[in-house]
């Protein structure tokens, strides 16, 4: 079946906040279990997102509204939003800058501050960046540049802005009629620059000629840093048979499962369309995420 290129930009959006808040409620869980997802969608309460759907959405609103990338406004929208809703389960850390930002001190001053100058490597850059390969499409050069500038917002060490080049690029790739993932891969072995990501994308190699999620579990990571996940989420959605198989391999590997399903769920939602996506995993956000994947759509060229 054909999947038109703005039901790809709704199944991106969709997708991050059907794996967010699919995964939030069994972060740090191993092997979650397949009937999970079934009954927590026989519960009458829509799953509710996290911060990887709050940033994404704050992300998206800033690019539209400010015509492009302006770390200020996003800075600011991001700390706006910890300050109104703080119990979306923000990181320590980048919580740090959110408060620096909110008593007037420089984003950029705020983010290289973090682990004492070294600047945070977390995934923190990476769960949010998908809308910009929506943003940038269909220009490969500006997705890469804009998914580094965004990451340093918050993420100013090199995995960490690596890990969200990353998964900005395989969201590009995912959003073409006839994916690639030979392309896609060696757009990633082209791309690594830090040791991390290069031994990563190794492991990546083995574990999709194993297709085991055991060993991926063990020699990817499932983790906030970026190289300890990053990499897990794709490894999900090249394995992943549509939509809902890619989620469920994102939760039965486990860890930080919410964000690993957001990325991962990017992905497949940009891959298969919003379609693909069962019409019973309605969770909270999904209509927003929509609304914005359609201002998106309408500046495509």
């Amino acid at each position: 079946m054909t999947v038109s290129l703005h039901d790809r930009f709704r199944g991106l959006m969709a997708g991050i906040a059907v794996g967010d808040a699919v995964g939030r409620p069994v972060e740090g869980s191993r092997a979650v279990s397949d009937w999970y997802v079934d009954d927590l969608f026989s519960q009458s309460a829509r799953p509710l997102y996290s911060d990887d759907t709050v940033m994404s959405m704050a992300l998206a609103e800033s690019l539209l509204e400010c015509d492009g990338f302006d770390g200020e406004d996003i800075a600011t929208r991001f700390a706006e939003a910890w300050s109104d809703e703080p119990h979306r389960g923000y990181g320590r850390n980048v919580v740090k800058v959110f408060s620096a930002v909110k008593r007037g001190i420089d984003w950029k001053t705020a983010a290289e501050r973090q682990f004492g100058g070294a600047g945070s490597y977390g995934n923190g850059g990476a769960m949010r960046v998908a809308p910009v390969a929506l943003w940038a499409y269909p220009d490969f050069e500006e997705v890469k540049r804009l998914a580094g500038d965004t990451a340093r917002v918050t993420h100013t060490h090199p995995v960490g802005v690596e890990g969200a080049v990353i998964q900005a690029v395989a969201a590009h790739r995912a959003l073409r009629d006839h994916f690639d993932r030979d392309r896609l891969l060696a757009d990633l072995d082209s791309l690594a620059r830090t040791d991390e990501f290069r031994a990563k994308l190794e492991a990546l190699a083995r574990a999709l000629e194993r297709g085991d999620d055991e060993y991926a579990r063990l020699h990817l990571g499932c983790w906030v840093a970026a190289d300890k996940s990053v990499l897990t989420a794709l490894y999900c959605f090249l394995l992943g048979s549509d939509f809902e198989d890619t989620i469920r391999r994102a939760l039965f590997i486990g860890g930080d499962t919410d964000t690993i399903a957001a990325m991962a769920g990017a992905l497949a939602g940009a891959r298969w369309g919003i379609d693909s996506i069962p019409r019973t995993w309605v969770v909270e956000g999904f209509g927003k995420m929509v609304r914005l994947a359609d201002r998106l759509f309408e500046r495509t060229p």
